[in-house]
């Protein structure tokens, strides 16, 4: 396995060029899944605030992206470091990138963004890639909103919610509400 690169950037600060890298990547590692589930059509996706990328020789292979938000687990505000968009191009896949890029953001989660918590929702088929990193289910679904005609519409989505303890604060049984777009 060549080394990876490790960086963390602000969404803001991602050069066009990079953009269009990182767009590349995720094109042909969501391509590669196949068929999306129907329940994730037409559905507003939050903006990320922080990236994560890894290179190899300089090459963008794997990424995801990561926000600030406070949820809710039963009756409790939990700050979480949301993590959406895990990517890898398909040519580097299976060479442990998306984990080590993972394993290395802990930090990152714990210490730049203050959270007490990582939140990831994900299909029961990589499961188990999470689940070797730290995660743990913690629910089968999640509540979210959306603003169609500037309205606020309340929606579930019926997934795998994985959480990475950042702290070490015990996560809240009961329902999981995003409190506001997912990602």
């Amino acid at each position: 396995m060549s080394d990876l690169k490790i960086t963390f950037l602000r969404s803001a600060d991602v050069p066009a060029e990079l953009h269009s890298q990182i767009d590349t990547v995720s094109s042909l590692a969501f391509q590669a899944v196949g068929d999306e589930d129907p329940q994730f059509k037409d559905i507003t996706w939050a903006n990320s605030e922080w990236l994560a990328l890894g290179f190899v020789d300089d090459v963008l292979v794997s990424f995801f992206c990561m926000l600030k938000r406070q949820v809710s687990a039963g009756d409790e505000l939990i700050w979480t470091a949301g993590v959406g968009g895990v990517a890898t191009h398909p040519q580097w896949q299976k060479k442990g990138y998306a984990s080590q890029l993972l394993r290395a953001a802990v930090p990152f989660m714990r210490d730049e963004i203050h959270a007490e918590f990582g939140l990831l929702i994900c299909s029961d088929l990589v499961e188990p890639v999470y689940a070797g990193c730290g995660w743990q289910r913690v629910g089968s679904s999640f509540t979210f909103e959306q603003y169609p005609d500037g309205k606020v519409e309340r929606r579930v989505i019926h997934t795998c919610v994985m959480v990475l303890p950042l702290t070490d604060r015990v996560w809240s049984a009961g329902e999981i509400d995003f409190r506001g777009l997912p990602w």
